[in-house]
């Protein structure tokens, strides 16, 4: 080797632990021959240092061999395959040693080592320093040096790290573990930092030199440290933290008995180019590093979503027309509290558990709701097409593997018998019945550990004389529905019709019977109305979430107790109808709403009862605003709270006028918040006239208490999805 180029001893390195990769080399036939080494890529050239005979008015030769002086060249690859190799610009070749060389990431600097005696004076002990070069509309600039070169001691063989902002050389300066060691410098503006050991890790007492990093934080350089096959071989550390890992050997055929130094991996790590003497002098070897499948296999586990739901129910319902019905959310449904199912593939699932009408074979209540979402194991699975049977074609894939963020490059298979394929499908016909072992190995990039990313699984299967589905055991996971939540209606009770007529339920409301719903209000004298209203009270409710109105009748504590309101209303042509919840009211002082949490308010009803509007009229009593600024103090505090704002009126009047009275009033509450700075969308008007009176409006005390405006407040915060 040439001793210019380095003045120091040879070094080595050993194989890389690893089961999951292989390596395979050839040399790089670049014709006419040369002794060629230390490889460097720079778009599709192949830059490399040689000694080749060249016409020179001066030829200088190595003293000791009389051989000449190493020179940069490249040669163009077309499709892998090298051209003729050509010098590289004047400026980057001088008389003495040029190389080995490195490029920038954008590939318009180089870093070249190169002598750094005088022309004119001896070559003997001399040293080598870093040079660099920079490419401007394709012409290289005059080479100028490294800040950190030295009179007595060597810097070469400079290498960028992938982002450019690092580089690495090596150096006999004074203070390193001795021979040569690794050393990198940082970016600082237009220059380098001070140099900085690779620290005892990496380097040894031998010496370290040829560094390279490639994108996958992997260090790779040549060192003639024991432990490897001989003299010079190339080793693997990783960047790990800011920390470098123990270097370890790659293995045979990258490292021989000989020199082997000078990585110059792609982007993707996997191949590239190095350079040896295995073969007497100086060549250039192509690698590819490959994966070995089928190790560390594991059984796939049962792929089947099966879930067991059960619920205890509300009531029994052993004296009515009524039954428990599960609606999986996928078209099935079940019978019964109990049950057992089976989901056609991972997804969010609507699970409901009905109470059906057996007359009418119609929803009578939703017992529960809840969100299940179906996960399917994190695993590589093994699909097939058909039922294994000897002489019956069967089609192998991964489609159904699930495995977040990684991507397969390979599908291996091994299908029995000494069957070994690659694809992504793939089909094969049994020849033997009984049992029958089938893995599969998804393969994807490196994995940083001198390895391949992979997914390995097996599945073992019965190959009969007749073809019959396989059976694979399936697990049921419960299926737990979410813990008790709010209320689905932000905002409750209001307003009983105009006609105050029916039937008078409990005082505790739990339930009702929905009659419909609408995105605009229905007036209480709409003649759908009619029949119903002969015998029940119709309540009508927002619901500010789906920005509906819905209008019920009936009021008890459980469904059951509600079934002849919900026959009725069928049997009056209200064939949607169905039981829902209602909710209460969660009266609170507006003293009591300035200090509650958040969630506290939700759902809350903030109720004034005073003489808010003068009889007749619309405009604010200006003793009101002390009232509104206090609500206004606990909107202002929660962004994430929206108002409905009921107003009322006393008796005093039309229906007609007063509904259109509290309109007014409302929508001058809304003026006011809006002027102190409220955004419109969070506010909600609503006027409801005389019809729910909190006072006797039989005396002027009363009716002035009935003029009033009540505020419901809702956290439009989105509700968490329950999981299973």
């Amino acid at each position: 080797m040439r001793a210019l180029l380095i003045p120091i001893a040879w070094l080595a390195w050993g194989p890389l632990a690893t089961a999951q990769s292989a390596w395979k080399v050839e040399p790089v036939d670049i014709r006419p021959l040369g002794d060629d080494f230390a490889p460097a890529l720079q778009d599709s050239n192949l830059v490399f240092s040689s000694v080749r005979p060249r016409a020179q008015v001066v030829a200088y030769t190595d003293a000791a061999s009389g051989m000449p002086l190493a020179d940069l060249y490249r040669v163009h690859l077309h499709n892998g395959i090298p051209g003729r190799p050509q010098l590289m610009d004047n400026r980057l070749n001088t008389l003495l040693n040029d190389g080995p060389a490195s490029f920038s990431p954008g590939g318009d600097t180089i870093c070249i080592t190169r002598n750094l005696t005088p022309k004119g004076r001896k070559r003997q002990g001399q040293q080598l320093g870093l040079f660099f070069s920079i490419r401007q509309r394709g012409t290289w600039s005059e080479p100028f040096p490294f800040e950190h070169n030295g009179a007595d001691w060597s810097v070469m063989h400079g290498s960028f790290s992938p982002d450019g902002r690092m580089l690495l050389f090596a150096s006999n300066r004074p203070g390193g573990n001795g021979g040569a060691d690794l050393y990198l410098s940082r970016r600082e503006g237009n220059g380098w930092g001070t140099p900085q050991n690779l620290g005892p890790t990496v380097n040894t007492a031998a010496n370290e030199l040829f560094p390279n990093m490639n994108a996958l934080g992997e260090l790779h350089f040549a060192s003639d440290r024991e432990g490897g096959p001989g003299a010079l071989d190339i080793y693997n550390s990783r960047m790990d933290h800011d920390r470098f890992t123990p270097p370890e050997v790659l293995p045979e055929p990258i490292n021989s008995p000989a020199n082997d130094f000078g990585w110059a991996p792609y982007a993707d790590g996997l191949s590239g180019f190095f350079s040896t003497e295995r073969d007497g002098k100086g060549k250039l070897f192509r690698f590819h590093r490959q994966p070995i499948p089928f190790q560390d296999c594991m059984e796939q586990k049962p792929t089947e979503l099966c879930y067991h739901f059960e619920d205890e129910g509300s009531f029994h319902a052993d004296t009515l027309p009524l039954r428990y019905e599960w609606d999986f959310g996928d078209g099935h449904r079940q019978r019964g509290l109990a049950t057992e199912h089976c989901f056609a593939g991972p997804g969010i699932y609507t699970v409901r558990l009905n109470i059906i009408d057996t007359l009418s074979e119609s929803i009578f209540f939703n017992e529960t709701t809840y969100e299940l979402e179906a996960l399917a194991d994190v695993q590589a699975v093994i699909g097939l097409s058909a039922a294994p049977a000897i002489g019956i074609p069967v089609t192998f894939d991964a489609a159904q593997s699930n495995l977040p963020g990684f991507t397969a490059r390979e599908v291996h298979w091994d299908l029995g018998g000494g069957t070994v394929l690659v694809g992504d499908t793939v089909e094969h016909v049994f020849v033997e019945a009984g049992g029958q072992r089938v893995r599969m190995d998804l393969i994807g990039g490196p994995d940083g550990k001198g390895g391949f990313e992979h997914h390995c699984v097996y599945r073992d299967l019965l190959v009969t004389t007749d073809a019959m589905v396989p059976v694979t055991p399936v697990a049921s996971r419960v299926a737990e529905k979410p813990a008790p939540d709010d209320f689905a209606y932000r905002y409750v009770e209001l307003p009983n019709d105009l006609f105050n007529v029916g039937e008078t339920d409990v005082s505790d409301v739990l339930y009702s019977v929905q009659l419909v719903s609408s995105t605009e209000r229905i007036a209480m004298d709409d003649a759908r109305f009619i029949p119903i209203r002969k015998r029940y009270a119709i309540t009508e409710r927002f619901q500010p979430k789906q920005q509906r109105y819905t209008y019920s009748i009936g009021q008890n504590t459980t469904p059951a107790a509600l079934y002849r309101a919900f026959s009725f209303a069928r049997q009056n042509g209200f064939m949607g109808s169905i039981v829902e919840v209602m909710p209460q009211d969660k009266p609170v002082s507006m003293e009591e709403a300035e200090v509650l949490s958040l969630s506290e308010l939700d759902q809350r009803v903030i109720s004034v009862s005073r003489v808010l509007f003068e009889s007749g009229k619309s405009d604010l009593d200006p003793g009101f605003t002390g009232a509104l600024d206090h609500v206004l103090r606990v909107v202002r505090k929660y962004p994430q709270l929206e108002l409905v704002i009921e107003a009322h009126t006393d008796n005093v009047g039309t229906d007609a006028s007063n509904l259109e009275l509290s309109k007014a009033r409302a929508r001058e509450v809304v003026d006011y918040f809006i002027g102190a700075g409220i955004e419109p969308a969070r506010l909600r008007p609503i006027g409801f006239g005389a019809a729910r009176p909190v006072a006797d409006n039989r005396t002027e005390a009363g009716r002035a208490e009935n003029r009033r405006v009540d505020f419901r407040l809702n956290v439009t915060e989105p509700e968490p999805l329950a999981r299973p």
